[in-house]
């Protein structure tokens, strides 16, 4: 295996968990920002 196909391949895996990541990371905080308005009283938040 070449050194481009290796550094092709870095990319790939990279640009992978990025899009992966991202919106998990972004579900996993919107969670915990409800969890923490509905421990203060505000049931119906997000609907």
């Amino acid at each position: 295996m070449d050194e481009t196909t290796r550094h092709t391949i870095v990319l790939a895996i990279i640009g992978v968990l990025i899009l992966v990541g991202v919106p998990a990371l972004v579900l996993y905080l919107r969670r915990r920002k409800r969890e923490k308005l509905r421990r203060r009283g505000i049931k119906r938040y997000g609907h």
